[in-house]
């Protein structure tokens, strides 16, 4: 199994910093993850958010290749439906070639209203528009031309000028802790990159992603999948729990409340839920509590599932370096 990390771009009310210093930091933290033995390091996109989101996640990988030169560069997640489907697959073949063919696209769909207002894009059908926009990066990336009818996006005879290292460019479809997203993926062949969740709702999403590929035909071994997983690690599962409850107060309150990247059964996003809520109980369950020891039980289940990698979020990296990784090389 691989594992993968990243370093944001924002500033925090709660721990405020120049912005300059998070782009300073963010490639300084590309370097630290190479040492450190990591397969990968990521970059994410939000737009017109108040603490001021990374927007662009392919410049910050640029940046990344230039001081790296061994570990995989990863969108987590770029949103694809917010662009061209071909002018996205210049950028990517450029980083691509800037890098050595070393970046890996995690792509979504987004959900978050302003940003499709903001550029004046539907979100009704954003969807269907990751799905074509994914074959079409795929295509764009494999073949010298190509040609592509879909419902939202058309392309007769075209093609890159500057084709990318690798063919295709490594590409999967990231999606949220939703049954449907593991199902389009599967359905599609794509490999399937599914958000934090407790493990059980994760095993249920995989098996539906499974199950969808093979009804559709695609070989057993293109169906992969990675896995978010947020790790709080200490000397007990006390320790543990207190390091969560400080990274939700210290961040993760604030992104809910900023983002609203939390959802209920009928779709509506929770900005400001009570701690009781059952939604917010699941997230917090997500954030997996416990000693080294533990964190290395946890991430086997995923790794017996068939999981090819795992990007990792803990405040602990080097704790997690030391002492968990060695048991998965």
């Amino acid at each position: 199994m691989e594992f993968w990390t990243g370093g944001g771009m924002a500033k925090n009310r709660l721990m405020p910093n120049a912005l300059a210093n998070t782009y300073d930091s963010y490639v300084r933290g590309a370097e630290q993850a190479e040492k450190l033995g990591f397969d990968g390091f990521s970059a994410s996109e939000h737009h017109f958010m108040y603490d001021a989101f990374q927007p662009f996640p392919l410049q910050a990988l640029a940046a990344a290749a230039a001081v790296t030169s061994k570990i995989r560069l990863v969108t987590g997640v770029m949103l694809l439906t917010l662009y061209d489907p071909l002018e996205a697959a210049e950028y990517v073949a450029t980083v691509d070639v800037l890098s050595g063919g070393r970046l890996t696209l995690g792509l979504g769909m987004g959900y978050r209203p302003m940003e499709f207002d903001g550029l004046s894009l539907a979100k009704k059908t954003r969807g269907a528009r990751l799905t074509e926009g994914i074959e079409i990066l795929r295509l764009a990336t494999s073949q010298e031309t190509f040609s592509y009818e879909g419902k939202h996006y058309r392309y007769k005879d075209t093609g890159l000028r500057l084709g990318s290292v690798q063919k295709p460019v490594d590409l999967w479809f990231g999606s949220g802790p939703s049954i449907h997203g593991a199902r389009r993926a599967g359905s599609r062949g794509f490999s399937y990159w599914l958000a934090n969740t407790p493990f059980e709702n994760a095993k249920t999403n995989v098996e539906a992603y499974r199950a969808a590929g093979r009804e559709a035909g695609w070989p057993e071994e293109s169906l992969r999948f990675a896995v978010f997983k947020d790790l709080c690690i200490g000397r007990t599962l006390a320790e543990a729990e207190e390091r969560r409850e400080y990274a939700l107060k210290s961040f993760y309150d604030e992104h809910i409340l900023g983002y609203g990247y939390l959802v209920d059964e009928n779709g509506n996003h929770l900005y400001n839920p009570s701690r009781d809520h059952p939604i917010y109980q699941r997230f917090v369950n997500s954030l997996f509590c416990g000693t080294a020891e533990m964190v290395i039980e946890e991430i086997k289940r995923y790794e017996d599932l068939g999981a090819e990698a795992m990007s990792v979020s803990t405040i602990q990296r080097e704790v997690f370096v030391n002492e968990v990784m060695p048991a998965f090389r």
